[in-house]
């Protein structure tokens, strides 16, 4: 089977209408042309979404939905722009910040000088600890390696 007819064949196959015109037609690269047709539904969707537009058309509405339709929008407008200030405002302030961070940070600071400070006490040549919880790197092969200090110093034998 040759690739017109295969075309020509899925086309009438598709039930496409012989003289509407089509909705779309996509060309492509290669050559080929694709023609959409509307359905039925896609039809009537349309025709409900053009009346579903004429209620929120201000001009054709009675005083009673008239002001419940501006309420609204002034009401969605003025709380988009109170947000949109709002943000600014605790941005200029500081207020989006965290509340104790600058504790935080001096407490990373006090860990890091006291690991220091024992490191260049012992006499150790180790690397500083990146990690402010950590107090001193073990060598890996070493005695003291997956233990624990109490169990070594005890004298407790390893598993």
């Amino acid at each position: 089977m040759e690739e017109g007819n295969f075309w020509e064949s899925e086309l009438e196959k598709s039930g496409s209408p012989k003289g509407a015109t089509p909705k779309r037609i996509i060309h492509f690269v290669d050559g080929d042309i694709l023609e959409e047709y509307s359905t039925e539904e896609e039809e009537e969707e349309e025709k409900k979404g053009q009346k579903t537009n004429s209620t929120h058309d201000p001009s054709t509405l009675s005083w009673g939905p008239y002001l419940w339709f501006w309420g609204g929008q002034i009401a969605s407008t003025s709380l988009s722009a109170c947000e949109f200030l709002g943000e600014r405002f605790a941005t200029f302030f500081g207020l989006n910040q965290p509340k104790y961070q600058y504790v935080l940070n001096e407490y990373y600071k006090t860990q890091i000088k006291e690991s220091d400070k024992e490191s260049e006490g012992n006499g150790s040549k180790t690397q500083p600890a990146k990690v402010p919880n950590e107090k001193c790197h073990l060598e890996a092969g070493g005695q003291e390696y997956g233990t624990r200090r109490q169990d070594i110093v005890q004298g407790v034998p390893q598993r």
